[in-house]
């Protein structure tokens, strides 16, 4: 091998260069003692020390240079004026001190080797290769690799554009700053706790921790990516998570724009401060913490599970979105469009809800003055939905359970079905809106001017029925003033004309007593119930008589026309007298035959009881018909 040549003298233990250009391969015997720790190793532990430039004589200014390749047990220390040329390679077991010192472009630190810069300059295209970079001060320009197995710890000083992290290399950044267009790919570990990143940072298929310091606008993490962010980090806008990567961010300032991305998974806890964030198509956010500022977005195809923390006023959920509340809190102006679904089964959400998809209140709460529009569904089976509520034209409106607050508004066309539960005072339901109420309590002044079909349930206080109205009673025991209504035919409606204060009494189905005074008083007092002159009062005697339904089920089926077939033209039926609703009338008329089969096949689906259950809503060009009853033949009394 050649040897270096140079333009001074070395001393025994330390060469030292004054004004030289080194050109060659500078290589020794490895140096038993060296060892790799963070910043310059002792000069004892290396064959060879080169100073570049040496130190000057007192009052003299001197520079220095060397090019070719810093070999295995050398220790190069490039000082101010000290110069490494382009294309300069440290070798395994060298250490390159950069210290106000200079190197040109193309820098190669290959395994093993270790490179130190606290001030001065790196040219372009530093590559290191599976060996130790710190990194306190100074400079590096654009183009840095971190290849395979290298470590780098970036602690001051700064790193220009396009750097790139491969496989299995660490960068640890605690201060300094870094360009944009940062890239970290194939199973790299980044950790970030202070200092600066730049714009368009891209993480594919890492590990990034991020605990401190700022990175800037375009942070991606895609391909399966394992994306931490806690602490003080704060991380500027738009931070994209992509198929099979998860974000977890339990701490930190994250900027608008983050979104869960198809198969990206974001998880926001603890202390997480986000401005925003988005469940894009396939993506999945879930809240367990922190807060969330103003309008979140969950797109088609997006799920958002919302378990704690807050998310502040705006919120959209959009057609095909799906969004569970099982705890926190969502604030007020909530809109949910056309096919979307929210369930709420725990937390509170705000007020103002606008409702066109579906929302299913199974616990938790809701809070007042939700509107729901035309083709939308408010579900309530237990938990609470506040006052003010408003059904619109289309609408649906279904409580089974649960607390239903005060002012609930039933517009035109509307329906609103109550089969249990409570709902509050000052019910109001407009012309053509459809009530049916088949069990729960209804609280005082309850009002409508549309169709009322009462099976069940409890009232707390009045009841009026304005001028448009249509109240439908179904049960037994129907009184006016202590007198049976005479003359009822079972499933067929009875009109009620009578008024002037006479009390209605009745049974209702579902077992519930119920009691309505006549009085026509305008205005009339309060407390008292009203039914003006001209709106409609129906009572339908319920009969568990129904013909064909054999075995008194309740409902003409198929085990009515399976009991006829397998006995056909028997006169001796072993269980007949546990079957009724013979046409023949009870009990058996002694032949089944043609009759038996007429009262299965023409009253096939028929039910003793009728079921309100989703009463479609009138159209607005069938205003006149307010009621399933409007085309049945009534009595009038």
């Amino acid at each position: 091998m050649s040897m270096p040549t140079f333009v001074s003298a070395l001393s025994p233990r330390l060469g030292s260069i004054t004004s030289v250009a080194v050109c060659g391969l500078l290589l020794a015997v490895p140096a038993s003692a060296q060892v790799f720790a963070p910043g310059p190793s002792l000069p004892g532990l290396f064959d060879s020390v080169l100073d570049v430039p040496s130190p000057p004589p007192v009052g003299v200014s001197v520079s220095g240079g060397v090019g070719g390749v810093a070999g295995q047990t050398t220790q190069l220390n490039l000082n101010t004026n000290g110069s490494a040329t382009n294309n300069f390679t440290a070798a395994s077991g060298a250490e390159v001190n950069i210290d106000g010192g200079t190197v040109g472009n193309n820098f190669t630190s290959l395994d093993a080797s270790e490179v130190n810069l606290l001030s001065g300059n790196i040219g372009l295209n530093f590559r290191a290769d599976s060996n130790r970079v710190g990194i306190s001060g100074g400079n590096i320009d654009d183009g840095f690799t971190a290849d395979i197995g290298a470590r780098v710890n970036l602690s001051g000083g700064s790193i220009g554009e396009n750097f790139r992290a491969l496989a299995g290399s660490v960068v640890n950044v605690s201060g300094g700053n870094i360009g944009r267009d940062f890239t970290a790919s194939g199973n790299s570990t980044v950790n970030v706790s202070g200092g600066s990143i730049g714009e368009r940072f891209t993480a594919d298929s890492i590990t990034l921790d991020i605990t401190g310091g700022t990175v800037g606008s375009n942070l991606d993490a895609i391909n399966n990516t394992t994306l931490n962010i806690s602490g003080t980090a704060d991380v500027s806008n738009n931070l994209d998570v992509g198929s099979g990567s998860v974000a977890n961010i339990s701490g930190g300032t994250i900027g608008p724009g983050a979104e869960a991305l198809a198969g990206g998974v974001v998880n926001i806890s603890g202390t997480a401060d986000v401005s925003r964030v988005d469940a894009e198509n396939g993506g999945v956010v879930n809240i367990s913490g922190g807060e969330v500022g103003v309008g979140v977005r969950v797109e088609t195809g997006g799920e958002m599970n919302i378990s704690g923390g807050l998310v502040r006023n705006g919120m959209l959920a959009f057609a095909g979105s799906s969004v569970h509340v099982s705890g926190g809190i969502v604030t007020d102006l909530f809109e949910v469009f056309n096919d979307a679904e929210v369930e709420i089964s725990g937390g509170n959400v705000g007020r103002f809800m606008d409702i066109e998809g579906t929302v299913d209140v199974t616990g938790g709460a809701l809070d007042s003055s939700a509107r729901v529009f035309g083709g939308g569904v408010l579900n309530l089976s237990s938990g609470s939905v506040g006052n003010g509520i408003e059904a619109l034209d289309g609408s649906s409106v279904i409580i089974t359970g649960g607390d239903f607050g005060f002012g609930t508004m039933a517009r035109s066309f509307s329906l609103i079905d109550i089969s249990g539960g409570t709902v509050g005072h000052n019910f109001t339901g407009e012309v053509a809106s459809v009530v049916n109420i088949s069990g729960g309590t209804i609280g005082d002044n309850f009002e409508t001017d549309g169709v009322v079909n009462l099976t069940g349930g409890a009232f707390a206080g009045s009841f009026e029925a304005t001028a448009n109205a249509q109240v439908n009673l179904f049960g037994s025991d129907f009184e006016l003033d202590g007198v049976p209504v005479a003359g009822l035919t079972p499933n067929v409606p009875t009109t009620i004309y009578t008024r002037g204060g006479v009390t209605l009494t009745a049974t209702l189905e579902d077992g519930t007593p119920f009691d309505l005074d006549l009085n026509t008083l305008t205005p009339p007092n309060p407390g008292d119930d009203f039914v003006d002159f001209d709106a409609t009062l129906t009572v339908t005697l319920i009969s568990s008589a129904l013909l064909g339904d054999y075995n008194d089920s309740g409902q003409v089926e198929q085990a009515d026309l399976d009991f006829v077939l397998q006995n056909w033209g028997d006169t001796d039926v072993s269980d007949v007298t546990a079957w009724v609703n013979f046409p023949g009338g009870n009990p058996f008329d002694g032949l089944v035959d043609q009759n038996e089969l007429d009262g299965v096949l023409l009253n096939w689906g028929d039910s003793t009881a009728p079921d309100f259950t989703g009463t479609p809503v009138p159209e607005p060009a069938a205003a006149l018909v307010l009621s399933t009853l409007a085309l049945t033949p009534r009595r009038r009394i």
